[in-house]
């Protein structure tokens, strides 16, 4: 892998290589999270970069947003794309977060009592969620009946729900011209039903800290 050196965009079309001392922005935002129990974040919330945690008197459970949300929120953002996350939580009680829609929860996200905990965001499959109805095939992993305009909305990485669809199915390939969608798992019944195809962000947890 190789070494990239940062633009200097100084204006009036002026570019040149950073150099040293040249001072790097990061772009954080630190929000505010006060609500007492359950609370739900907000794209904005994860984007921004820190969040601080008060309120809860008890054990509680944060709430992601939807992948889908946090996509439109930053437009620019693509598959392999990632950023960080940090969460204080002053709260003297642990925080089970949950997943939003489209959120795949990894390893060590759960935040413990008085303690900071830094995500990595990562994104898996990007577009927006769609709902479509199409064909099931009980034992066949290949979806039809998608319109070309349908199927071409779609893409590999995309988690995929609905009656006959085996849990933690995602796309594994998409074909426009024929209107089929082929999945990592077979269906488990033959109909034609109500399929939801979204797109999904995994999350982390990297490290976490004292306050």
């Amino acid at each position: 892998m190789g070494q990239n050196r940062a633009q200097v965009d100084s204006g009036a079309n002026q570019v040149r290589a950073q150099q040293p001392g040249d001072v790097v922005l990061s772009q954080l935002k630190s929000t505010a999270l006060a609500t007492v129990g359950a609370g739900t974040l907000t794209a904005a919330m994860v984007l921004g970069g820190i969040i601080t945690r008060t309120g809860p008197v008890a054990g509680y459970a944060d709430t992601f947003p939807a992948a889908s949300d946090i996509l439109a929120a930053n437009p620019q953002l693509g598959v392999g794309d990632s950023w960080s996350l940090i969460f204080i939580n002053t709260v003297a009680f642990a925080n089970t977060v949950a997943a939003g829609t489209g959120i795949v929860l990894g390893s060590n996200v759960n935040i413990a009592a008085s303690l900071v905990r830094e995500y990595l965001f990562t994104v898996l499959a990007g577009g927006a969620q769609q709902i479509f109805a199409a064909n099931t095939t009980n034992a066949s992993a290949t979806i039809t009946g998608l319109s070309q305009s349908q199927a071409a909305l779609l893409q590999p990485g995309m988690g995929v729900t609905g009656t006959g669809i085996a849990a933690s199915s995602v796309i594994i390939g998409v074909n426009s011209t024929l209107g089929t969608v082929t999945l990592n798992n077979a269906a488990t019944a033959t109909g034609t039903v109500a399929i939801t195809f979204v797109p999904r962000i995994q999350v982390d947890g990297v490290r976490s800290s004292t306050l």
